[in-house]
């Protein structure tokens, strides 16, 4: 028995100096994952008279092609993805009349995002059967289907623009090949909106949690 013990403990202390090693043998590992997305759009203002002229809660579903780049010797890994977000929006008509407080009729949009984010992680556990990763990095837009189709009067056509660069942190766990993360995508600064023609700053800012399964290889 206690040798049976100490070959199990020698067995874990190889895997956990494998991990450490952070898999030579596999420099470069690529995967995929889909998740679901909970956003939130929000534009406060310095201004009453538009205050909370856009306020909107939306979810949706978000794919990820990523490439895992591991450092030799260490157990940190830089992972470049591709990330397409598909999010369904209800918000209120946005109109002088709502500026003005007058009620209006809840609509839907659908926003499309395509984004490069650039994540910095580090993993511990049990090497390639199952780990714990934390990473985080910034996330360069790539192209932004949207626009809040009552934004037609003069005052705020072409008004909405959203940020260039954005960040995201996370937690995740690995089982084998299988992968299931959750994350916090938040803004290095918000977007802007010209309101030369009004009494008031707008500061647009979009945050959004989403969990996500999938597979690495």
């Amino acid at each position: 028995m206690k040798k049976l013990i100490l070959t199990a403990v020698a067995a874990i202390c190889t895997i956990v100096a494998a991990n450490a090693n952070n898999n030579i043998l596999g420099i470069l590992n690529v995967g995929a994952r889909i998740g679901i997305i909970s956003s939130s759009e929000h534009i406060p203002t310095s201004s009453a008279e538009i205050s909370d002229a856009i306020k909107a809660e939306g979810t949706g579903w978000t794919g990820t092609l990523f490439a895992r780049i591991n450092i030799p010797k260490l157990p940190f890994y830089l992972q470049p993805e591709l990330q397409y977000t598909n999010t369904t929006i209800k918000l209120p008509s946005v109109d002088l009349d709502a500026i003005l407080g007058n009620e209006k009729e809840e609509e839907v949009e659908t926003h499309r995002y395509i984004d490069l984010p650039v994540l910095l992680g580090f993993e511990f556990g049990l090497g390639s059967l199952a780990n714990v990763r934390v990473n985080a990095g910034p996330v360069f837009a790539i192209s932004s289907e949207k626009g809040f189709k009552d934004l037609t009067e003069e005052d705020f056509i072409g008004a909405y623009k959203e940020p260039k660069v954005s960040w995201t942190a996370g937690l995740g766990v690995k089982l084998l090949s299988f992968i299931a993360e959750v994350r916090y995508n938040g803004n290095f600064t918000n977007g802007e909106v010209n309101t030369e023609d009004l009494a008031g700053s707008i500061d647009p800012n979009r945050t959004s949690w989403n969990l996500s399964i999938g597979v690495v290889f």
